[in-house]
């Protein structure tokens, strides 16, 4: 029995080893097999797997870079990856792939890929931002996906685009891009919303992106309200001086300001009591100049700010809202960066006295500013308008203010002026001199003196020209001036007030004006004697005061 067993075993391992021996591992295939013959891809490209069952050797072959085949031979059942690139064109393209055996052509797979559309696609269509921020995190940057050249543009006068960068040097290939759009604050209480549209220079069609900014604070006209107002103005202009406002204590203790009382004698009615009458800011950083929220504070007396970082790189156009002040009569705005001044500022003529435009931009002398606009201004300031300071003005131009001989004439026949000032800016040429019997000129009169006292008999006696009667302060040194000094400046009766010695004989040290001539003038004074001697009874009020009165 155990025999036998053993036997069957031997047998049944016989026919196994056998039957082994005689089976083919590779399976044949006769002709040439591929399960695709077109493949549809997309604009991106693409990869797709193909099979291919042959009997011989065969070669692809593709007269297209875009298209690339690995492996690229083979021989039985083989699996292909066919990779297509990315397209370069706007419209379809097709290509083929031939299959090759000994010179023969054994198959083709049709490649046909899409073409990109023409698109500006902005990765967000809709924007919100703030309603103000600081000056240098007032933009916001939208990525652009695009493969066309276009423009972006806005009626929204509160925003303004930059120019944007983009290379589409692949053709019809989408290329990102940025776009920055800077913004201007919301003072409104209401919300506001832009289009900026993306037109296409050629091809395509224009796409939106809605800019929705959050409204501004809501500030009424009460006390509160100048509260609000005071607290933006500051926020806006960055301010930065310590102990001017404060949350934590009322606002009549708040340094940069004073407030109405009820026994003010300029009260400009009951309402104004416990409003704000002067406001005075410090030390800021800004490009925009003074807040609009400043229009809130309507019954203002006095509006002063001075002190901005850079001033001489700023070019600022003062905001029309300070024209609707209506109670104002001094406005003091030095070191900011102006250089205009508002179409409206006239309005300011029934009320304001006082007007200093010190240590700013301006390269000439604003034209509103004249005595028909200004019939109530006492005392003005320009003095230091200089961006930069040189003492050698040929060939140079935009440094600072020069005002042209019309304009300094204008103000030196501004008879209610009672202090000029207008140092150490670029102003050249000679002091004006006047003619009795010009320009409403007359010559002082007895009036005078019966007026001013018997001092004025020298200047009644020689006809002199009536300029600048009334002022006790006049500034001009410093400036690039030549020429003779006229006799009314001279023999003017306030002269001894003006410190004309510093004030306004000297000129700027080594200064050479636009035609190349040294400054300064011809016939300065060696000493006072000649004036006392035209004017005896002054000689002991002046002549041992080192203090004018």
């Amino acid at each position: 029995m155990k025999k036998t067993y053993i036997l069957l075993v031997i047998l049944t391992i016989a026919v196994l080893g056998f039957a082994s021996c005689h089976k083919d591992p590779t399976p044949t295939y006769k002709g040439f097999e591929v399960d695709d013959t077109q493949i549809e891809a997309e604009a991106h490209g693409c990869k797709h797997t193909v099979t291919i069952r042959s009997e011989s050797e065969w070669v692809a072959q593709s007269e297209e870079p875009w298209l690339m085949i690995s492996p690229a031979n083979g021989r039985g059942e083989v699996e292909c990856t066919i990779r297509v690139d990315s397209s370069l064109t706007y419209d379809k393209r097709s290509s083929k792939i031939r299959f090759m055996s000994a010179g023969n052509l054994l198959k083709e797979i049709e490649v046909v890929q899409d073409g990109f559309e023409p698109s500006i696609a902005p990765q967000s269509e809709e924007i919100t931002i703030d309603a103000y921020k600081k000056r240098d995190d007032r933009w916001v940057e939208v990525e652009i996906s695009t493969n066309v050249e276009f423009t972006a543009t806005t009626d929204a006068e509160w925003l303004s685009i930059n120019e944007h960068t983009l290379n589409l040097d692949r053709g019809a290939r989408p290329r990102a891009t940025r776009l920055r759009i800077d913004w201007k604050m919301n003072s409104d209480p209401q919300t506001r919303e832009a289009i900026i549209t993306l037109q296409p220079e050629s091809l395509g069609e224009p796409t939106t992106i809605a800019i929705r900014q959050q409204a501004g604070p809501l500030i009424e006209d009460s006390r509160a309200g100048d509260s609000l107002a005071v607290v933006t103005i500051y926020n806006k202009m960055e301010c930065w001086a310590d102990n001017v406002i404060s949350d934590k204590s009322p606002m009549d203790r708040w340094e940069c300001l004073r407030l109405w009382d009820a026994d003010d004698e300029s009260l400009p009615s009951k309402e104004a009591i416990g409003r704000v009458r002067d406001l005075d800011m410090s030390y800021f950083n800004t490009e925009d100049g003074v807040p609009v929220e400043v229009k809130h504070l309507k019954y203002l007396e006095t509006l002063s700010f001075f002190g901005n970082v850079n001033t001489m790189l700023k070019s600022i156009d003062l905001c029309p809202e300070i024209a609707t002040l209506n109670y104002l009569k001094a406005l003091r705005v030095g070191a900011m960066g102006v250089v205009s001044l508002p179409s409206n500022f006239a309005e300011l003529g029934d009320t304001l006295e006082e007007l200093d435009l010190n240590s700013n931009n301006f390269n000439t002398i604003p034209k509103v500013i004249t005595r028909d606009n200004f019939p109530h201004l006492r005392s003005l300031n320009l003095t230091a308008n200089r961006r930069s300071s040189v003492s050698d003005l040929r060939n140079t131009s935009g440094v600072g203010l020069q005002v042209e001989s019309d304009a300094l004439r204008r103000l030196f026949l501004w008879e209610e002026l009672e202090e000029l000032a207008l140092s150490y800016n670029y102003i050249e040429g000679s002091i004006p001199d006047f003619t009795v019997g010009r320009d409403g000129i007359r010559a002082y009169s007895a009036e005078d003196v019966r007026e001013h006292g018997d001092t004025l008999n020298y200047a009644v006696e020689h006809e002199l020209p009536r300029i600048l009667p009334n002022m006790r302060s006049l500034r001009i040194n410093l400036n690039f001036m030549t020429g003779r000094l006229p006799d009314w400046l001279l023999y003017h009766p306030h002269l001894m007030e003006w410190g004309a010695e510093t004030l306004v004989y000297t000129q700027q040290e080594k200064g050479i004006d636009s035609n190349g001539n040294e400054v300064g003038f011809d016939n300065v004074p060696l000493s006072q004697e000649y004036y006392f001697e035209a004017y005896p009874l002054l000689r002991d009020r002046y002549e041992f005061n080192d203090t004018m009165e």
